[in-house]
């Protein structure tokens, strides 16, 4: 993404901010803050909650959500009760003033939103929906990626790389004797194997420790210029982050750049995210095997054309 799209997009948020300042104004109408909204509609869609979990939700530290939580109790609008695995820390739930306080704030906001949604197609309307929520999401995930960095692979990764490989196989009960890539002989020396011409591998790494990598190769054996995602390996500690789909979309630039004609790649229904990411990325499920990966256990095939035709080869 060039800097033009950038400021682009931070000009509309900005814009976007801005009218949802106009919102956030009908939440004072109702005596309440912008914090104080927020944390009474996070706990009327849950029974109780810790108030680390409510700072951790609002993205607040902890005193400032002790204070708003405050304010609400003199309100009435929430109760606190000792927390069961620590003494000193509260739980808080909402009353039933506050239940009704919510929905004085959902009518305000709903009423605006409304109103705007009137203004666009049904088409639009949907646009609207799935494009907030996969920027938000993507905000999101950077900034549970803060601590990790992605970077190709070096000779001395190797050890660790195969030890994750080999670690999320046995979690996932991928057997080398059954025909996974975990038994392919180049787990134990990684970075020599992505050496070659329109090939390349990242790791997922943290304060010096590897968590995760993934890949782009030739498919051997294929008919045309296709590559193949390789070797995607995650540890729970950096799951959930957003780091898989970021590494499959570095691979994908490479390869395209690199000048393939589509990527395709094999996996299995044990990853059962790692599908889901697929095929939210665009990745379409393929009849037949492509090539000659080896690893004919995998039951699901996956390809991704880079003209964007994605018809099945089978």
């Amino acid at each position: 993404m060039n800097v033009t799209q950038v400021r682009g997009i931070r000009k509309y948020s900005r814009s976007l901010a801005r009218e949802w300042r106009l919102v956030a104004n009908r939440a004072d109408q109702q005596g309440l803050t912008v914090p104080e909204a927020h944390a009474l509609l996070e706990l009327s869609s849950n029974k109780i909650l810790s108030v680390q979990a409510i700072a951790d939700m609002l993205l607040i530290d902890k005193s400032n959500a002790s204070r708003t939580l405050a304010s609400l109790g003199k309100l009435g609008l929430v109760v606190f009760s000792p927390n069961k695995e620590d003494r000193r820390a509260k739980d808080v739930s909402i009353t039933d003033e506050g239940r009704k306080r919510v929905e004085q704030v959902h009518a305000e906001a709903d009423e605006l939103v409304a109103g705007a949604l009137e203004l666009l197609s049904p088409q639009e309307q949907e646009i609207v929906m799935k494009g907030l929520k996969t920027y938000a999401k993507a905000l999101q995930y950077r900034r549970l990626q803060k601590d990790f960095s992605i970077r190709p692979i070096m000779p001395e990764d190797n050890s660790a790389v195969a030890d994750v490989i080999r670690n999320v196989s046995n979690e996932f009960g991928l057997k080398a004797e059954e025909g996974y890539a975990v038994g392919d002989p180049v787990v134990d020396s990684m970075s020599e194997a992505y050496t070659a011409a329109g090939s390349s591998y990242w790791v997922v790494e943290r304060e010096g420790q590897i968590f995760g990598g993934g890949g782009v190769g030739p498919l051997q054996g294929a008919c045309g210029n296709l590559c193949e995602l390789q070797k995607m390996y995650f540890m729970p500690e950096c799951r959930g982050r957003g780091l898989g789909r970021r590494l499959v979309l570095m691979a994908m630039k490479f390869a395209r750049e690199y000048g393939y004609d589509a990527c395709y790649l094999e996996t299995t229904h044990k990853l059962r995210e790692a599908t889901s990411l697929y095929e939210a990325l665009g990745f379409t499920r393929q009849n037949c095997t492509l090539g000659d990966t080896g690893h004919g256990i995998c039951e699901l095939r996956y390809l991704y054309r880079f003209d964007g035709s994605g018809e099945d080869e089978g």
